[in-house]
């Protein structure tokens, strides 16, 4: 039983899960019902803690179960019981209980309760493997928990590198899709990221990029890159210069780091609305995949010609290209998420996002990602295998 179970708890890092096997391995072997409470919140005595999760071997008793231990709490801690020994039985309101502690690492995981034993009752040979049942179950919550809290951390970390609501810019209609990459465990930062910002009261700033690799080295790298090209932008400089020295930063930072591995594609713009319902746009495309303007027409072409990815080379040619969306133009920015997708040996490829944007003549900016979006995931049979992000920025006459 105690292999089994040590199997079985090991298979999931869902505290809900957990408690349900946990309930199905005791019951009905070593007791009739098993409840298991969470934590005792201290914070907030006046409201007992209800079980997370109620079994009995009789479903039909499941109810009334649930109903009898409405109020009632097990007590805390190690039970005290002179000549006896620890755990022992308690009253409840559904007979006889023994409640034992869930704690790993001086943590405190909530309580066991075993309710209605066998004929033994809860001695010898049962007492000892509830014990030792109990300890599995407890290794089993304090690794669920490390992984909620390392889970949160990444999620907070992914929301700090992306910018939190989308600007209003008169005359400019904007589109974005993020998704990070899903890994068998879940966590994951990614390490696409895109921003748009104002720069002066006419001018905005827009980029896409893509830092070579995931995990904390890759997060640090976003984060140094969305940050500096918002300072750089705002210092007056021009597309060039703010990408030359984002490319001297993270050359710098690969130094420091010890690691001069690290390189990011970057398509960074600038772009003024106009009161016609065009835009000017100025870009700089640096080793990152070529932009996409879909014209009033219907017909897709590149906007940029490609560049040096950053992080490379410590003085790279670089320059701007200058474009103008005509009103109802969409320009596409994306990563290699999208265009790398595949199907088995096939590759969608920046064709298949073309021929994507092609068929959004029409759309707004939100609605070209979304199609381009779910075309990327009609050509794949499985789930997202790396990195996606999405920007359409479309210039409309307001």
């Amino acid at each position: 039983m105690l292999s089994q179970a040590g199997e079985l708890l090991a298979g999931t890092l869902d505290r809900r899960r957990l408690a349900a096997l946990a309930a199905q391995l005791i019951v009905p072997r070593l007791a009739d019902w098993v409840a298991i409470y969470p934590p005792t919140d201290h914070s907030n005595v006046s409201t007992p803690a209800a079980p997370e999760h109620v079994w009995h071997r009789e479903e039909r008793r499941l109810d009334d179960l649930r109903a009898a231990l409405a109020g009632w709490q097990p007590p805390e801690g190690e039970i005290n019981h002179i000549g006896g020994v620890w755990p022992v039985a308690v009253a409840s309101p559904f007979g006889v209980a023994l409640p034992i502690p869930l704690a790993a690492r001086g943590v405190s995981l909530g309580t066991l309760v075993l309710g209605g034993p066998g004929k033994g009752g809860f001695g010898g040979q049962t007492l000892t493997l509830a014990v030792e049942l109990a300890a599995r179950i407890s290794a089993a919550l304090d690794n669920a928990r490390l992984y909620a809290e390392q889970l949160e951390i990444v999620r907070a970390l992914q929301r700090s590198l992306l910018p939190p609501l989308l600007p209003q810019i008169e005359g400019l209609d904007i589109g974005v899709v993020y998704e990070a990459a899903s890994n068998s465990d879940g966590v994951h930062v990614g390490g696409d990221f895109y921003d748009v910002f104002p720069i002066t009261p006419k001018v905005w700033g827009f980029a896409v990029g893509d830092v070579c690799g995931t995990g904390p080295e890759a997060a640090a790298l976003t984060g140094l890159a969305r940050h500096s090209l918002r300072l750089l932008a705002r210092e007056g400089r021009s597309p060039v210069s703010v990408v030359e020295r984002l490319n001297q930063a993270v050359l710098e930072e690969g130094e420091l780091a010890g690691d001069a591995g690290r390189f990011i594609t970057l398509l960074y713009g600038e772009v003024e609305p106009r009161p016609d319902g065009s835009a000017q746009l100025v870009m700089v495309c640096a080793g990152h995949p070529l932009p996409l303007i879909l014209r009033q027409d219907g017909t897709v072409r590149a906007a940029a010609n490609p560049q040096a990815l950053l992080g490379v080379l410590p003085e790279p040619s670089l320059y701007a290209e200058d474009v103008e969306l005509r009103p109802g133009e969409v320009l596409l920015v994306y990563t290699d998420g999208a265009s790398e997708r595949r199907n088995g040996r096939l590759m969608l490829g920046d064709e298949g996002v073309a021929a994507a944007l092609a068929g959004c003549s029409g759309m707004t900016a939100p609605g070209v990602v979304a199609r381009v979006r779910q075309a990327v995931a009609d050509f794949g049979s499985s789930g997202t295998r790396d990195d996606l992000a999405l920007l359409a920025v479309r210039a409309y006459k307001s």
